[in-house]
């Protein structure tokens, strides 16, 4: 179980990297992303490993400097339980906990199809990307009863993700000609996990089979790689992982994302 944890915290590092900069700073890689300064997964410490609050302020005032305010923290299986304690010593808050799921065996095939799915190619395809990730972004603040994310926020995350081309595939589900979801994969050559990541569903189409047809198609791309673990990650808070376990897959660990009080995703 160990061996998969590590495979998923250095899948999600790689996934978020993608498109972006890495640096490595004692032992911390440090992953930023200038076309999406705001957006929080795009922009994040990962591997920090350091003794004492002195050092950790120290790495984290030079992180902060170098990636931007919209910095977090990600504590994964290879971070200590007393760096964790130190985080919350110097002032930064549980923004997220992610419960992080691996498949490794078959998922089973949908009983029905109702949606037709094709890879986003074209600007056309793009901005209904871009019209879906707003919907899920507006649902995703009135759930939590927060204000809604400006506009620039969805640009930036759509542009975060369109510039991981093409190595991340993103598909999009269109039910009678209408756009009514997406998903994506990605299968890195050479690791030993792929990764799906960010399903939605447009709320008029659910309950009809999509999610469970994205969720497959996307597997099964990801696996014509060779690479048979897929990692899903599920907010620990939200109903989607025990959809996830339903069709196979398995929590292998816990994931937290720190942040500064006053930063929100």
């Amino acid at each position: 179980m160990e061996h998969l944890g590590w495979a998923v915290e250095d899948t999600i590092a790689g996934f978020w990297a993608l498109g972006g900069e890495t640096r490595t700073l004692n032992g911390a890689r440090l992953i930023r992303n200038r076309l999406a300064p705001h957006v929080a997964y795009c922009n994040v410490v990962t591997g920090l490993v350091a003794n004492g609050s002195g050092q950790v302020r120290a790495l984290l005032d030079d992180a902060v400097e170098w990636i931007g305010t919209a910095a977090e923290i990600y504590v994964g299986p290879r971070t200590s339980s007393a760096t964790e304690a130190t985080l919350l010593l110097e002032g930064w808050s549980p923004s997220q906990t992610q419960v992080e799921m691996v498949a490794t065996d078959v998922i089973p095939a949908p009983r029905r199809r109702p949606a037709e799915i094709r890879p986003a190619r074209t600007s056309e395809d793009w901005a209904c990307l871009e019209a879906l990730f707003r919907m899920d972004h507006d649902e995703e603040a009135r759930g939590a009863g927060t204000a809604l994310r400006p506009i620039e926020y969805t640009t930036e995350a759509v542009t975060a993700r369109r510039v991981k081309l093409p190595s991340v595939a993103y598909w999009i589900a269109r039910c009678e000609g209408q756009p009514c979801g997406f998903f994506a994969s990605w299968a890195r050559p050479g690791a030993t996990m792929a990764m799906v990541e960010d399903l939605f569903v447009h709320s008029e189409f659910r309950g009809r089979g999509v999610a469970t047809q994205l969720l497959h198609h996307a597997v099964t791309q990801a696996r014509s790689r060779g690479i048979r673990p897929v990692l899903i990650r599920a907010d620990a808070a939200d109903w989607p992982k025990s959809f996830y376990a339903r069709l196979g897959f398995r929590p292998v660990a816990v994931t937290r994302y720190y942040a500064w009080p006053s930063r929100t995703r």
